[in-house]
Parts: structure tokens; sequence; C-alpha cells
């Protein structure tokens, strides 16, 4: 057991002191039979020393990389699962305004990944998860990383993901589809979180497939899904949807489970991003040098008539 614990620090990359504060948490808390709140943590490392590969909930989760035992799996969630949800809809009309000022405040990159990722050979960067069309996004929080300058430019919706959405999983950002867009089937990549889209503009023409079950949004409300699943999506319309994805944790783990899948979670991802900081084609340096790609563009951005009528008018009073 100590030479799987071991492993499990190493590959989470622990320093000294982080691997002895894990190991008391475990000693502690997960280790405790009575402690009911840590079941599904505790399945998940009993799997991880058992050398056993956790089986997954749903066959169509099979591609997910990391499955934790015991939480529901629903594509789709109803709504009513989450009461937050109204007062973050509410919002609606200020993440919209904060959104329409970015077409010329500039920040949005495509959507790319490593060489080696899940995807097809970009015309410039590592990989797209495209095969027609064009995906770009405007990063708020990236698996931890914040986009400081980005978060900036819209203030407000970043107050709101952070005071309104229990556990948010600091990984959000704009999702701009354009017309005649398909994106490929792919999988998350972990259960232990559910993904919010809140659909801002230009929905129409849009849907998107969570396993078998075809979902399509409406402006200025929220839809919860679980992106574990085997997914895909599509954007018919003609004008650029503009949905934001906020990813939060499972609502079935504890806040004691949080605290330690979180607290290893973000010393892997430190250590990734230092480990891999000379290497171009990694996940973190990708994204990086991505930034430059639509840097001064915004021509991609197909406004409605009415929307590009705003804009002109707000521009003309300033």
């Amino acid at each position: 057991m100590h030479s799987r614990l071991t492993a499990l620090y190493d590959e989470y990359h622990l320093t000294t002191l982080q691997r002895a504060a894990a190991q008391k948490f475990i000693k502690d808390v997960i280790s405790d039979p009575e402690n009911t709140s840590v079941s599904h943590v505790r399945a998940w490392l009993i799997h991880w020393i058992n050398e056993k590969k956790v089986p997954p909930i749903e066959a169509r989760q099979r591609g997910c990389p990391e499955i934790i035992p015991g939480l529901r799996a629903m594509p789709w969630w109803d709504s009513a699962e989450f009461p937050w949800l109204a007062e973050f809809e509410a919002l609606y009309p200020v993440m919209r305004e904060e959104l329409m000022a970015l077409r010329d405040a500039g920040g949005f990159q495509p959507y790319r990944g490593p060489s080696w990722s899940t995807g097809i050979p970009a015309p410039d960067i590592g990989v797209q998860s495209h095969d027609s069309g064009d995906w770009n996004v405007f990063y708020l929080f990236l698996h931890g990383i914040n986009f400081e300058e980005n978060c900036a430019k819209c203030p407000r919706t970043v107050e709101a993901i952070k005071t309104i959405i229990p556990r948010h999983y600091e990984h959000a950002f704009f999702s701009a589809v354009n017309p005649h867009t398909h994106i490929l089937p792919h999988y998350g990549p972990t259960n232990k979180k559910l993904r919010l889209h809140l659909a801002l503009v230009g929905t129409s023409g849009t849907r998107l497939r969570a396993r078998d079950e075809v979902g399509v949004f409406e402006e200025g409300r929220a839809r919860v899904f679980d992106d574990s699943f085997d997914h895909e999506a599509w954007h018919d319309g003609d004008t650029t949807r503009i949905n934001l994805i906020v990813d939060f944790w499972h609502p079935d783990l504890s806040n004691e489970e949080v605290k330690f899948m979180s607290y290893i979670q973000r010393a892997k991802i430190r250590a990734e991003k230092q480990m891999t900081a000379e290497d171009p084609d990694t996940f973190y340096n990708v994204i990086e040098r991505a930034k430059t790609l639509k840097e001064g563009d915004n021509t991609w951005w197909k406004l409605s008539a009415e929307d590009e009528a705003r804009l002109t008018a707000a521009e003309a009073l300033e």
C-alpha cells in the first residue's frame, strides 16, 4: 500500500510537505470507515491502491480519463437541482453587455491543444477540435490558472462566477462558435465536475449532443451537462454563437472530498506547468502561443444586423 500511495503522490507531483499533508488527511479522514462524507474519494483511492481502473458508470464515459466511483451520471441535468441558477441567469444582461464589449477589446483566441492530444492538425499551432467552421475562446480561468487581463475586461461576469456558483472548478470561458461549425466528439477529463452553459448570443441553429441526448440553447438560459460523456456540437446559424461555460464540482462530492481533490489537483497543475515551461508543444504553452493568433482581429465575429446596429450606435456616442 505504501508503494501505491507513493505512486499517487508522484502522479500528482506532491512536494515533501504536500505529501505529509495528503497523508494526514488520508489517515485522519479518508481511512475512517465511519466517515461517510468521503465515500467517493475512499472508493477512488482503494481502486488506485489496488491498481484497478475504476469502471465507468456508463459505457459512454469509457473515454473519460478519470472516473470517481458512485457519482450520479446523467448527460443532461435538471435545472431544479441547482437553485442558484436563477440568480446567475438574472445577470444575463450584464454578462451579455460585457461580452459584446470584448469585440473591440481583444482576448479571444482559437481553441487549440498540443499536437499529441485528440483532434486534427491546426493550420497554425497544435491541433483543433473542429473539422469545419471556426471556434474561438476567451479564457477567464483555465484549470486553475487565472487569465488576469481577460478577467479585468469583464469584472461583473467574474464576480458572478465567484459568488453565485457554489464550488466553481476554476475553469471558465466564453465559447464562440461560428456558423457552420462542427465540434468533434470528445470527452471531458473527469466526472468529478459538471459543466454549465449560459447562452448569451446567436443560439439559433445550435445543438449539443451528450451521450445520445441532444440539447439546444436559449439566450439567457443556463443548461448543465456532464462532459465526461462523449459529446459533440454543431452550429448551423448565421451568426456567431457565444456561450459562457463554467465548470463546477459535482454536487455529490462533499466539501471534504472537494478539499482533498482540489488540493492534489492544484499541486499537479502547478508542477506540470513548471516542468513543461521550455516545451512548446505542451498544453500550457500551446494556449499561451495561441493568444496572439487573433490579436487585433474581430472579423471572425459574425453579428446579427440588430447587434451590429447597437454596437455602431454605442460607438457613435463615445
